[in-house]
């Protein structure tokens, strides 16, 4: 996929940036729920990670405490939570394969590159 499509592809209406993170805001009954091949492993709805990536230039990581809880997906984008937050807006990061996310707003895209996915198992 060439960067102008996956410009193209983002909904602006419903994403926002803000502090290093993409947000979406989508109502409970467009999301599906189902797993997603991430890195080496699969996450299902329900399981919570902390940091996706393993190189400082090309992650995406939470606060310390904090996790983000995947929901589900968009046809476009992959959506978590934080923590155990209930809502309808979510941490947002587009899927390009299962190796690679982005993030992004206004015309800027940062890459996310994951070899390792690591679940939080206990909270």
């Amino acid at each position: 996929m060439d960067q102008l499509s996956i410009f193209e592809s983002l909904d602006y209406e419903r994403t926002f940036y803000h502090a290093g993170a993409m947000y979406a805001e989508v109502p409970k009954d467009e999301i599906i729920v189902s797993p997603i091949k991430i890195g080496n492993g699969i996450i299902r709805p329900g399981e919570f990670v902390q940091k996706f990536g393993e190189k400082e230039r090309t992650m995406f990581e939470m606060q310390e405490g904090h996790y983000l809880r995947y929901v589900g997906k968009t046809d476009k984008l992959l959506l978590f939570s934080p923590d155990d937050y209930e809502g309808n807006i979510y941490y947002a990061f587009f899927y390009v394969d299962q190796n690679t996310l982005l993030i992004g707003s206004q015309g800027r895209m940062r890459d996310i590159r994951i070899q390792k996915l690591r679940k939080k198992t206990v909270l």
